[in-house]
């Protein structure tokens, strides 16, 4: 088998998407070309990388990009300092300088604009190597024999109720020719753009997704593609995964400090040790401490928890909802302002590594100042 390395060199190529891109919109009245830019495979210390995210004005105002910041001093950002027309566009460059170290890394870029009160955000990523790679090395998780991905494990990002998230992965044609990728069953939450896309052999491509809100639809949830390779379903599927809020964005500040306020007294429980296979019980205390009744929509848990159950205090024993459940449910009691509760967690030890152990539990509110709001729980399996 041919062995091609991927370097720094050759990335720009490699992985220049194969038709163009749709304008998707960032935020109210401002279109993007793209919210996230996937540098791919790098060399470590063989120089900064660069790219360009152009905004256009979809308004009937000029629009001026009053600043863009960086979440580390790995990354710089210059941007267009002049009033954009609508109509027009101006751009944001973004530079990693590829001087941290060999491993991934994933940015975020602050857009403050004249027409928002808060931030855009726009993502810069890739991996960084010591050395060039293998391209089978690099995507070494086969889709169909003739492609490879990273990961079948796909992260869609966080998006709120009545919105969209747009995202994108990297996959390699390992095989001697080109071919020809679709997908079939594609759930109706998911658009997968520019498809059906052609791969040149022994190349990489990059496949643009979106995910829209589905209103019965809260929390994390799982939207699996089965791939076609020229014109054959593949075995393998690709889960994308995104997690679903409440929508803020049209809430005042106001609003935002009239409504439900989850609070808990403690965010971890610490079990100690455990032998594998025990089940293990542990509560947590919460109230609302806003102005407005709290909900509970979903709550999304790790794999080993198998159960839990709210019971306010004083009242009698809540319904309850089975770990990992997809679907938004009404079973959770409604907290008015100033009550209390608990929320009981029961886990299975025998489904989790033996050693140093944390699980995760991520409750879906209607709180507009902390929608998502998570606890662990964290011990040693023996």
């Amino acid at each position: 088998m041919r062995r091609i390395f991927i370097g720094l060199t050759l990335f720009a190529l490699l992985c220049a998407p194969l038709s163009g891109r749709a304008w998707e919109t960032l935020c109210k009245g401002v279109s993007v070309d793209q919210t996230v830019y996937d540098f791919g495979d790098i060399v470590l210390n063989s120089g900064p990388v660069s790219c360009t995210f152009t905004l256009r004005n979809d308004s009937t105002q000029a629009l001026l990009i009053d600043r863009v910041t960086t979440s580390c001093g790995c990354t710089s950002a210059q941007w267009s300092n002049r009033p954009i027309q609508p109509g027009q566009s101006g751009s944001i460059s973004i530079t990693y300088k590829n001087d941290e170290g060999a491993f991934p890394f994933d940015k975020s870029i602050s857009v403050y604009l004249s027409s928002n009160e808060r931030a855009c955000i726009l993502k810069v990523r890739g991996v960084c190597h010591e050395k060039p790679v293998v391209l089978e090395e690099a995507y070494n998780q086969r889709l169909g024999g003739k492609l490879g991905v990273k990961s079948p494990d796909i992260k869609g990002g966080v998006l709120e109720q009545g919105g969209q998230r747009s995202e994108c992965f990297l996959l390699a044609n390992l095989s001697d020719k080109p071919v020809t990728l679709d997908f079939s069953n594609t759930p109706k939450q998911v658009k997968v753009r520019n498809l059906p896309m052609t791969i040149p052999a022994r190349q990489t491509a990059r496949v643009d997704f979106c995910v829209s809100s589905d209103e019965k639809l809260w929390g994390k949830n799982h939207y699996i593609l089965t791939p076609v390779i020229d014109g054959q379903p593949a075995e393998e599927r690709l889960d994308i995964w995104a997690v679903t809020q409440m929508n803020t964005s049209r809430l005042s500040p106001e609003e935002k400090r009239s409504g439900p306020r989850i609070s808990f007294k403690q965010s971890t429980y610490a079990f100690g040790k455990a032998k594998k296979g025990q089940i293990k019980e542990c509560t947590f205390s919460f109230s609302n401490n806003g102005k407005a009744p709290l909900e509970i929509y979903k709550i999304d848990a790790d794999e080993g928890i198998i159960g839990q159950e709210i019971r306010p205090d004083g009242q009698p024993k809540a319904g309850s909802q089975a770990a990992g459940s997809k679907q938004a449910t009404s079973d959770y009691p409604v907290l008015q302002p100033g009550e209390s509760a608990t929320l009981t967690v029961r886990f299975d030890t025998g489904k989790l590594s033996k050693g140093e152990t944390l699980l995760q539990l991520r409750l879906v509110t209607n709180a507009p100042l902390r929608p998502l709001a998570d606890v662990f729980i964290s011990g040693w399996i023996e």
